[in-house]
């Protein structure tokens, strides 16, 4: 304590203060130190959740890229078949149209030629009548002739 009191050192004062600081620390470290660290150690779990989140959000997306790829991987394949089969059904539909074309076509051709037939059978029968009227009257014209000649002869 001579030493102390050497320096000029009080140590009733130096108690004091001991005591004081010693209160002092007592009180931060309940008051202000474990707030502080509840505080630190809640937002360090906070952000330990948030990079586990992180990293589960990048699997997670890397999943729904794999399976979007395979979903339209699927998709263009669905739709291939679908044109494939629609390319299909119209190369079919577009033969049974021809196919019925070619039928009506060769249907009406057959109409015709036998209608011209028929015409022509109906012309020629009429062109006989014809023949027949004028031979007539030629005929009856010659004897109306030779017999106006005949008459007038005898």
């Amino acid at each position: 304590m001579e030493a102390l009191l050497a320096f000029g050192v009080n140590w009733k004062l130096l108690l004091i203060q001991a005591v004081n600081f010693s209160v002092l620390l007592v009180i931060l470290y309940r008051y202000l130190y474990k707030p502080i660290f509840a505080l630190l150690e809640k937002r360090q779990a906070e952000i330990a959740k948030g990079l586990t989140d992180a990293e589960a959000a990048t699997k997670e997306r890397a999943q729904i890229e794999e399976q979007r790829g395979g979903i339209l991987l699927a998709a263009r394949e669905e739709g291939g078949k679908i044109v494939e089969g629609l390319r299909k059904e119209g190369i079919e539909s577009e033969r049974k149209m021809l196919r019925e074309a070619q039928e009506k076509t060769a249907a009406m051709l057959a109409e015709a030629r036998t209608d011209a037939t028929e015409e022509r059978a109906y012309i020629l029968r009429e062109s006989e009548k014809e023949l027949a009227r004028i031979a007539v009257l030629a005929a009856e014209k010659i004897l109306r002739s030779g017999h106006q000649t005949g008459v007038a002869s005898n």
